[in-house]
């Protein structure tokens, strides 16, 4: 994979994307799950995120804690964190298209290092990088036919490591839910069903993913 320039011994003062490096706290580093274990995956660090240095421990995160302790996954036993751009955009903006190939470098690096076997996407930012465009409704439902990652679907800068991995492990899947931020406070869909409801089918999907992972 070319790092495109990229100095990788500036990992931890990163400042490829100026705006980011400006209106950061903290860089918010993904935490690892254990190799062929599961990654949840978000788009950017939140307020809280921001000011401790740690993903997904807001709100959002905690319904995620919950939804996955229910199946007997812990935190950084059973599955680790992480988010497409690891600073919090200014405003809680959605990061742009630079930004997230900036990102995509350190990502790439992650997985390589950290090898999960299952990589539980929430919301449509991590749902897009990895499945490509589309409606969150559409990549959910054809995540149920068939939850296998596909290099050739994800952003360029993804794809050898997914290669790279699928030949490690033995294949990847990936299962995009909606944001815990909508399943938090019981949003629903245009058709009426509660994004909830959803978001606790796909965390179910994923778990299902991991057991057949580790059956075979």
């Amino acid at each position: 994979m070319s790092n495109c320039g990229l100095n990788w011994n500036r990992e931890f003062d990163c400042k490829l994307c100026p705006r980011l490096a400006a209106s950061r706290t903290l860089i918010v580093f993904p935490t690892p799950c254990p190799p062929g274990g599961l990654l949840a995956i978000g788009e950017a660090p939140g307020v809280e995120e921001d000011e401790i240095g740690e993903g997904f421990v807001g709100q959002a995160g905690r319904t995620l804690d919950t939804l996955l302790v229910r199946h007997g996954l812990e935190r950084n036993r059973d599955y680790g964190v992480a988010n497409i751009v690891r600073c919090r955009p200014d405003g809680n903006r959605k990061p742009d298209k630079t930004e997230i190939a900036n990102c995509l470098l350190w990502l790439s690096a992650f997985l390589l290092r950290t090898r999960p076997r299952v990589l539980l996407l929430v919301g449509s930012t991590a749902a897009e990088v990895f499945l490509g465009p589309g409606p969150l409704h559409w990549q959910i439902e054809r995540s149920r036919n068939s939850p296998v990652l596909l290099a050739k679907d994800a952003h360029p800068i993804l794809q050898p490591a997914i290669r790279r991995l699928h030949g490690a492990v033995d294949g990847i899947f990936a299962i995009p839910m909606p944001h815990t931020s909508g399943m938090a406070w019981n949003r629903r869909v245009s058709n009426g069903k509660v994004w909830r409801e959803i978001g606790e089918e796909q965390v179910e999907l994923a778990v299902e993913c991991l057991e057949f992972s580790h059956a075979t």
